[in-house]
C-alpha cells in the first residue's frame, strides 16, 4: 500500500526583503482555494484570484487537464519574511537561505506559503512564486495522465508553465527563465538517449549540479516545442499528450507522435537556445472570476494555531508544531485539534499505539479531520489480520473519513479492500474505480481494484488492472508486488481458483533474511479432490519435489480457507522460498496470516512474524514481531525460536550471533534438521 503516512515534498524558491508588524489573521475561500493570510483581505483575495487564473490557464492549454480534485489546496499569504520564517523555519537555520515561497504536500493537504510584500515589476520575466505554482502544475499533470509520463516531459511542461504570470488583464506563459539558459551556456547538453532516460534513480534528479542542467535541458526543450520553430512541433507535443491520456506507454507514444526519432527536434533545440529573441503565450483573464465575490472572514486565535501547527506537522516541525497546538487548546479545551497534531505527530516518530489512542481522543472529541479516521482505521488493523468485527469497525472508520472528504483517494482504496474482506466486492469494485479515477498514476489505487475485481471472480478484469498497475508503479518493490499478484491470477487459471492475493502490502524477490524452509505435520488431503491433485500433493510432501509443489498450491489453498492451519503453512512456505512457485513475500504473508488468525496455527503465526518484523509483503512492525516471536520461542515454539534467531543473525532488531547461534543449537540438539542448517550459516562470530 503507498504510504498513507506524511510523506512531504518542499518546493524552495529565494529572495530577499524586510519585515513588517504582526496583523490579524482572516480566510478567504475562492472555488478551488482556501488563502489564510496576515497581509489584509485585499491581498487575500488577490492571491485567491492568481491561483483561481493560473487554474483557468490550464484549462486553456491542458483541456483534458484534471484540474480539479486531488488534495484541498491551502495557501498562507503572509505579509512578511519574519511570518514566513515561522512558518518554515528549517529554510533559515544555518543555510542563508531566505525563501519567498515553499510548498509542502501532506498526506490529505497540500500547503503553500509566500510572501505577499515581494515586488512583481511588469519588466521581470520570471514570476518570484514561480515554485508555488511549480507545485500545482506538477500536481494537475500527475493526476491527469493514467500512465507514468517521462520525466524530460513532466519537468520540461512544469518548468515552463509553473513561469506564468498574472496580469491584470492576461497571463504570460512561457516567459524566458534567464538562470535556464545560463546553465545551458554553462555545460554541455545532457545526450539524448540520457536525457530521454532519465528516471528517479537518476544522478539528474538527485545530485543539485545536475539536476540544475537537467531542468534546464527539460526546459529549454518543452519550450522549443511549444513556441520554437514556428510551431512546426506543437502538433507532434499534443499527439504525444493524447497517446499518453489514453494509456500508451510513454515509449510507444514517443514512437508514434515523434517517428521514433527525436534528434531532430533536438538539434532544433540546442540552435533555438542560442537565439537572442523567444516568443511567449498571452492568455486572457478569466472575467467572471472576482475577487470581491470570495467569501472573507476573520480567524481567531485558536483557528490561527491550528491551521499553523496542520503546515508544521507537515513540515516535520514537531516543536513548533506542539507549540501552535498548547495555543489551539488554551483557546478552546474541548477542540480535537491537540490531539489530531498530537497522533499526527507521534505516528511520524513511530509510535503507533500512543498515536492510535491520541487520534481515538481525538474522535471522542467530534474531529472533523478525514485524516484521523483513516489513520485511526489503519491503525486498528491488527498485524496478524482483522477479523470481521474488526473490519465492520474499520469500514466505518473509513466511512467517516470519506463522508468528510468524499475525493480522499487513499481511504477509498483502503475501504475497497476491506469492503472485499467483508465480502463485498462489488462495493470494493465501485470504491477502488472511484480512486483509481481520482489519482490514475498511483499502483495502489488499481491494485486495490484488481483485489476487489479477483474476489468479485472477474479474474480477466484484474489481471488488467493489474497489469496498469505495473505500468504505473513507482519502484523496483512496488513492481514485486504487482508482479506478485499476476504471477498468482496466471497460476490460478491452471489450478482450482485460489484465493485472492494480498494487495496490501510491498513483495520482494530476496529473502531477506532466509526463509524457513521446512514443514512437519499431518495433512488430511479432503477426499473430493481429484486422485491427480492427491498425487501431486503426496509426491510434493514425500519427495519435496517443486514441480509437484508449484502443482498443489491450489489444493492447499482450499483446505487454508478451510481453516486448515498446517496447509496455510505449507503454502506459505512455498511462497516463502520460491519453491514451485515465483517467490512472493505477500503471499506467503497472507497465507501465514491465514493459518495464524483461523487456523490456529501457531507456527503461521512465528513464520507471519519473521515477515513482520521486516516489512516483507506486510507492514513493518519489528516491535510487535519481535514480541510475538519472543513469547512464541518461550512457550517451545521450534519456529519461533527459529524466526528469532534469523533476525538476531541479520540485525533486525539489534544484531545478536551468540544469541541466535544458542536458539539455532537448541533446535538442532532437539533433532530439528532446520535448525542444525541454520546454524551451520552462521558464523561463530
Amino acid at each position: 500500500m503507498r504510504q498513507i503516512g506524511s510523506a512531504i515534498v518542499v518546493c524552495v524558491l529565494f529572495a530577499s526583503v524586510g519585515a513588517a508588524a504582526p496583523a490579524p489573521w482572516l480566510e478567504v475561500k475562492s472555488q478551488h482555494f482556501t488563502i489564510v493570510t496576515n497581509s489584509g483581505e485585499k491581498e487575500a483575495r488577490r492571491t485567491a484570484w492568481k491561483f483561481e487564473q493560473v487554474r483557468q490557464a490550464l484549462k486553456v492549454i491542458w483541456p483534458w487537464a484534471a484540474v480539479d480534485g486531488g488534495r484541498p489546496i491551502t495557501v498562507f499569504a503572509v505579509r512578511d519574511e519574519n511570518t514566513l520564517k515561522t512558518l518554515g523555519p528549517q529554510f533559515w537555520e544555518g543555510k542563508g537561505f531566505r525563501p519567498s515561497s515553499f510548498w509542502v504536500g501532506d498526506s490529505d493537504r497540500t500547503y503553500i506559503a509566500l510572501r505577499t510584500d515581494v515586488a512583481e515589476p511588469d519588466d521581470v520575466g520570471e514570476n518570484p512564486y514561480r515554485m508555488a505554482y511549480w507545485c500545482y502544475v506538477s500536481a494537475v499533470l500527475h493526476r491527469s495522465l493514467p500512465v507514468r509520463a517521462p520525466e524530460w516531459y513532466a519537468r520540461g511542461m512544469t518548468e515552463v508553465l509553473s513561469n506564468t504570470i498574472v496580469r491584470e488583464k492576461e497571463l504570460h506563459v512561457g516567459r524566458l527563465m534567464n538562470a535556464h539558459l545560463r546553465t545551458l551556456y554553462e555545460n554541455a547538453p545532457i545526450p539524448l538517449d540520457e536525457f530521454l532516460g532519465v528516471d528517479y534513480g537518476s544522478k539528474y534528479l538527485t545530485r543539485e549540479g545536475d539536476a540544475r542542467l537537467f531542468e534546464a535541458q527539460a526546459w529549454a526543450f518543452a519550450h522549443y516545442m511549444m513556441f520554437g520553430a514556428n510551431g512546426a512541433h506543437r502538433a507532434q507535443l499534443n499527439r504525444f499528450n493524447q497517446l499518453l491520456l489514453q494509456g500508451t506507454s510513454a515509449d510507444v507514444a514517443l514512437k508514434k507522435a515523434f517517428g521514433g526519432d527525436l534528434a531532430p527536434v533536438f538539434s532544433g533545440m540546442r540552435e533555438y537556445i542560442k537565439r537572442r529573441v523567444f516568443q511567449y503565450g498571452r492568455i486572457a483573464v478569466a472575467v467572471d472570476l472576482r475577487p470581491e465575490g470570495f467569501d472573507s472572514r476573520p480567524l481567531s486565535a485558536g483557528e490561527t494555531s491550528e491551521l499553523r501547527s496542520r503546515l508544521l506537522v507537515a513540515m516535520g516541525r514537531p516543536v513548533e508544531a506542539r507549540t501552535e497546538a498548547a495555543f489551539a487548546a488554551a483557546a478552546d479545551p474541548a477542540s480535537p485539534v491537540p490531539s489530531e497534531i498530537e497522533g499526527a505527530l507521534l505516528d511520524r516518530e513511530g509510535k503507533p499505539s500512543e498515536a492510535r489512542a491520541a487520534f481515538l481522543k481525538a474522535v471522542s472529541l467530534s474531529s472533523t479531520r478525514s485524516q484521523v479516521y483513516f489513520r485511526l482505521a489503519q491503525l486498528s488493523r491488527p498485524p496478524a489480520g482483522a477479523d470481521h468485527d474488526t473490519n465492520e469497525k474499520i469500514a466505518r472508520l473509513l466511512e467517516r473519513a470519506i463522508e468528510l472528504e468524499p475525493d480522499y483517494a487513499n481511504a477509498l482504496s483502503y475501504l475497497a479492500e476491506t469492503q472485499s474482506d467483508l465480502g463485498k466486492p462489488e462495493a470494493g469494485i465501485e470504491l477502488a474505480s472511484r480512486a483509481v479515477k481520482l489519482e490514475p498514476n498511483e499502483a495502489y489505487h488499481r491494485m486495490a481494484l484488481a483485489g476487489a475485481l479477483w474476489n468479485a471472480r472477474r479474474g480477466d478484469e484484474a489481471v488488467v488492472a493489474a497489469q496498469s498497475a505495473l505500468a504505473v508503479a513507482d519502484d523496483d518493490q512496488e513492481r514485486a508486488r504487482v508482479q506478485g499478484f499476476l504471477d498468482f491470477a496466471a497460476r490460478s487459471r491452471q489450478t482450482p481458483r485460489p484465493a485472492t492475493p494480498s494487495t496490501r502490502g510491498p513483495a520482494t524477490t530476496t529473502p531477506e533474511p532466509e526463509a524457513l524452509v521446512t514443514v512437519s505435520g499431518i495433512l488430511e488431503i479432503p477426499e473430493n479432490e481429484p486422485p491427480e491433485a492427491q498425487a501431486a500433493l503426496g509426491k510434493c510432501l514425500t519427495e519435496d519435489d517443486a514441480q509437484a509443489c508449484g502443482a498443489s498450491t491450489g489444493v492447499l489453498d482450499k483446505m487454508c480457507r478451510g481453516r486448515d492451519g498446517y496447509a496455510c503453512r505449507i503454502l506459505g512456505s512455498f511462497y516463502d522460498r520460491g519453491h514451485g512457485v515465483p517467490m512472493g513475500k505477500a503471499m506467503a504473508a497472507s497465507a501465514y496470516q491465514i493459518g495464524c488468525t483461523t487456523g490456529n496455527d501457531q507456527q503461521s503465526c512465528g513464520r507471519y512474524a519473521v515477515l513482520q518484523a521486516q516489512g516483507l509483503g506486510v507492514r513493518k512492525d519489528p516491535v510487535t514481531a519481535l514480541a510475538t516471536l519472543q513469547k512464541l520461542c518461550g512457550a517451545k515454539l521450534d519456529d519461533a525460536c527459529l524466526g528469532w534467531g534469523l533476525l538476531l543473525a541479520s540485525g533486525v532488531g539489534g544484531r545478536d550471533i551468540p544469541k541466535a547461534r544458542s536458539l539455532f543449537q537448541a533446535s538442532c540438539s532437539a533433532g530439528n534438521p532446520e535448525g542444525c542448517r541454520l546454524l551451520e550459516t552462521v558464523p561463530p562470530r
